[in-house]
């Protein structure tokens, strides 16, 4: 009782209607410009293009989230196709695409109606949609389905940066990057290890 009170509480800032939400995810994106460096202060900026409209978003510089909002999924159009951080995206790993966060990173990923929640590597950037829509997270298939949204294609979830796994994954992820894939060990290290469903 206690416990269902407390996780109330904490997420009772992320509380949205679910007649609002969207129902079907968006594509990502059509057309996605080389990140253009700019200072130190305010990280790089990049464009986007897709049938939702046109997108100049500035990456952040730290790791620092924590947010709330819609969570949908991307799978068959973009599997066996370049991230954004060179990696070839495999649908049926823990992984994700977010619109700012430095990448690699690793988040957690709860739903606010059952307090389930995941762990993946933000890999991507994504979800690119009008404004209003609120979402602040594309997960991967596999990712969507071990969080119990994949029939779904949306759900309502809380987003937060663990930023000295971030930080450590950061310094490791050149080193142990081969064949453009995601190191296996890595994954194992930061995100299945962690996993509780």
């Amino acid at each position: 009782m206690l416990y269902a009170l407390f996780l109330s509480l904490i997420l009772s800032g992320c509380i949205q209607k679910w007649q609002d939400m969207p129902r079907k995810p968006f594509s990502r994106y059509e057309n996605f410009r080389k990140p253009v460096q700019l200072n130190k202060k305010d990280g790089y900026q990049y464009t986007i293009k897709n049938s939702q409209g046109h997108f100049n978003i500035t990456s952040q510089k730290h790791y620092h989230l924590d947010e709330c909002g819609i969570a949908s999924y991307y799978g068959d159009k973009f599997h066996n196709r370049k991230t954004a951080i060179g990696v070839i995206y495999n649908q049926w790993d823990m992984t994700s695409a977010h619109p700012t966060i430095p990448l690699p990173a690793v988040l957690k990923v709860s739903r606010v109606d059952s307090g389930k929640h995941i762990y993946v590597l933000a890999i991507d950037r994504g979800p690119f949609v009008k404004k209003g829509e609120n979402r602040v997270i594309d997960l991967s298939r596999g990712a969507a389905k071990v969080l119990g949204m994949e029939k779904q294609g949306v759900a309502h979830v809380r987003v937060q940066c663990l930023v000295r796994a971030s930080e450590k994954l950061r310094k490791e992820w050149h080193t142990h990057k081969k064949d453009g894939k995601i190191p296996y060990n890595l994954v194992s290290k930061y995100v299945r290890k962690n996993i509780l469903w």
